[in-house]
């Protein structure tokens, strides 16, 4: 008789899979760890994406400018020098507003909506492996293009719901608020779930897993002191202890809960834009000029 996959086991399986590949996407991807290297640029990006596809969907919404985005964001000459990163890089184009030519629209380009697309699914397959959300999700990501679209449409209170969790998942946060540090977060805490998977599957259990501190900062493409400065102040506020000399680390019990409850919070979010965007009518009329 197969033995019966306890929840705990499900999960680390699929926040195994989920963590190596979120962090697959930035192997080697310089230029977008450089220009969204802290996730104030993800998420006002994201808010960009959202209004754009609203805007493409409703005759009385508004298309996003850098003004716009500002007052969303409460970002001011930070979030527009980001904005000037991203249209040298075609991350962002500009369009004039054919009424007042003075004014230019944010117009996401095909990296970004694509990047998205490919990161929200990821999310999705973690959201199905544990039960949240329906079988299919991840693939129609892909297939149905006016359901990305829907979805995205859907997906603002998920963006505040992160921002919202900021004070309930602290040490979560203090690696989002890292340059890079969800990367970092990414790449140990797949190696946590290996290890824990090798022994006993209980995920909130302290355990010394193997991991080279060196190594991913040379497939993020960022310096070995930064990954070394991101993990000391970890070890400084009690979110693992690091073990240099035998290249090893262990989280801590608390950093375990946190991360799993703000995952799963996450994911629940997802599942409500889900039913948000089923709710959408689909979109018959081509882009609006």
């Amino acid at each position: 008789m197969a033995a019966r996959v306890t929840d705990d086991e499900r999960y680390l399986r699929a926040c195994m899979r989920y963590t190596d590949q979120v962090y697959r996407m930035f192997i080697g991807a310089r230029l977008i760890n450089k220009v969204f290297a802290r996730v104030f640029q993800s998420h006002a990006m994201g808010r960009l994406v959202i209004a754009h596809f609203e805007a493409e969907a409703r005759t009385d919404a508004r298309r996003p400018t850098v003004a716009w985005l500002q007052a969303q964001t409460g970002c001011g000459r930070t979030l527009a020098a980001f904005i000037g990163i991203a249209k040298v890089f075609g991350l962002v184009v500009s369009a004039a507003n054919p009424v007042d030519r003075r004014e230019k629209y944010l117009i996401p380009g095909r990296p970004v909506v694509e990047g998205l697309r490919d990161w929200l699914a990821h999310h999705f397959v973690f959201a199905e492996a544990i039960g949240i959300l329906p079988t299919g999700s991840a693939d129609r990501l892909h297939r149905d293009a006016d359901y990305f679209e829907r979805f995205v449409r859907s997906s603002l209170p998920v963006i505040d719901g992160i921002a919202g969790n900021r004070r309930r998942f602290g040490r979560w946060q203090w690696f989002e608020d890292r340059e890079c540090g969800l990367r970092i977060a990414y790449a140990y805490l797949n190696a946590h779930c290996a290890a824990c998977l090798r022994v006993s599957p209980c995920v909130d259990a302290p355990i010394w897993f193997e991991i080279s501190g060196e190594r991913v900062a040379q497939s993020l493409g960022v310096s070995k002191s930064h990954v070394r400065n991101v993990i000391n102040g970890a070890e400084d506020r009690g979110i693992l202890d690091h073990d240099l000399r035998r290249r090893r680390a262990r989280f801590s019990v608390d950093f375990l809960a946190e991360a799993r409850g703000s995952l799963h919070a996450l994911l629940r979010s997802m599942a409500d834009a889900h039913q948000r965007a089923e709710r959408l009518p689909r979109r018959t009329r081509g882009p609006r000029g």
